[in-house]
């Protein structure tokens, strides 16, 4: 860690360094100088990233941009987004022995939340990724990298089913019939998202990419949303991912492994107080193809996320953490089951983004 420590300026100054957050991709640490100020330390997961550089470049663009918004608002670009700590060399990361590390400005005063500990979490969430896309919703798209190709591309994550279906050397086939069969029934959506972008009938938008509660920086005193974290993936996107994978996590009453199905529903009240969040921030510039697709994105996202969780079950467990043979199982069948939900529910969620868009006219 030494050589890491002596690429930024407070290096010689380090009391403590321990492991941080819950994240499963990038290795993070919390760092605390003598003068008590902390400092969040990453490396970068080249196996996921494999351009680094490119994912620094995305972030420094992005927070830049959404600290000068706020700036010319009258308000505190500190907290608005995330502060990169530039190295004595000047630059966004640190690269030792082929590793790439990061460091931000940890921001004083705010958490993340892995559960919905009570339902107005989840409206601030909704106004926090709300606020993300109206503050970047001029921001030149060309600029930014392709991170991950094809990360929320839904008929390419069927092709790549497909291919592990059809390899399934270790014969995953006999335990998810039910599972393949439901992916196939849906077969007919896979491209709505996709069909969209390519006849420009919704458009290109700066997209986060990965809305997950823990995403999202809350205000321990006034319990309000600051901003959006962990922008590795921000790319070209639609709005409609940034919905869809919201809800997929924070509207669900169950873990994304829960093995009792039972216990696996859409809470509809949740769902009202994210879309009310999120649309008093977007309405008036939002498209009306995309408001009117914003319930299909989440029924999509969640079908796209199950989906890629069981092609990893056919392709032997390589992509995501698991705990034990049948996690990547488990983990689909409670995405489709909320996929039913959303379906089942469809016109109820279509008529509240409908109802809170009339009110916000």
């Amino acid at each position: 860690m030494q050589k890491i420590f002596r690429q930024y300026s407070f290096g010689k100054e380090i009391k403590s360094i321990a492991p941080f957050g819950h994240g499963h991709i990038n290795k993070t640490y919390l760092v605390v100088t003598g003068n008590k100020k902390k400092y969040i330390l990453q490396r970068i997961n080249q196996d996921v990233f494999k351009k680094p550089k490119e994912v620094m470049k995305n972030i420094e663009l992005v927070t830049s941009y959404i600290r000068n918004q706020v700036k010319n608002d009258g308000r505190d670009p500190s907290r608005a987004a995330l502060e990169i700590i530039p190295t004595i060399n000047k630059k966004t990361y640190a690269q030792v022995d082929d590793y790439y590390w990061r460091c931000y400005r940890y921001v004083i005063g705010a958490k993340t939340y892995e559960i919905i500990e009570k339902p107005e979490l989840f409206y601030e969430v909704g106004k926090a990724i709300g606020i993300f896309q109206r503050q970047l919703q001029f921001f030149p798209i060309e600029r930014l990298h392709i991170t991950i190709p094809d990360f929320h591309n839904t008929p390419v994550r069927f092709q790549n089913f497909l291919k592990a279906t059809y390899f399934d050397e270790n014969n995953a086939g006999l335990y998810a019939f039910n599972e393949s069969k439901f992916i196939f029934d849906r077969k007919s959506i896979m491209s709505t998202i996709t069909d969209m972008l390519d006849n420009n009938e919704i458009p290109l938008r700066v997209t986060h990419n990965d809305t997950k509660l823990n995403n999202i920086m809350i205000d321990e005193s006034s319990q309000r949303a600051i901003c959006v974290i962990d922008l590795d993936t921000v790319m070209p996107g639609s709005v409609l991912y940034d919905f869809g994978d919201a809800i997929r996590i924070g509207a669900s009453t169950a873990v994304e492994d829960e093995p009792d199905l039972s216990k696996v529903k859409l809470d509809i009240n949740l769902f009202e107080l994210f879309s009310r969040g999120f649309l008093e921030e977007t309405h008036w510039f939002l498209k009306q193809k995309e408001i009117d697709n914003l319930v299909e994105g989440a029924r999509i996202i969640t079908l796209e996320c199950g989906m890629r969780f069981l092609t990893d079950f056919f392709a032997g467990n390589t992509y995501f953490k698991i705990d034990y043979p049948q996690h990547n199982l488990i983990r689909a069948r409670t995405q489709f089951k909320l996929v039913k939900e959303i379906e089942d529910n469809y016109h109820k969620l279509q008529n509240i983004i409908k109802n809170i868009t009339n009110d916000l006219k």
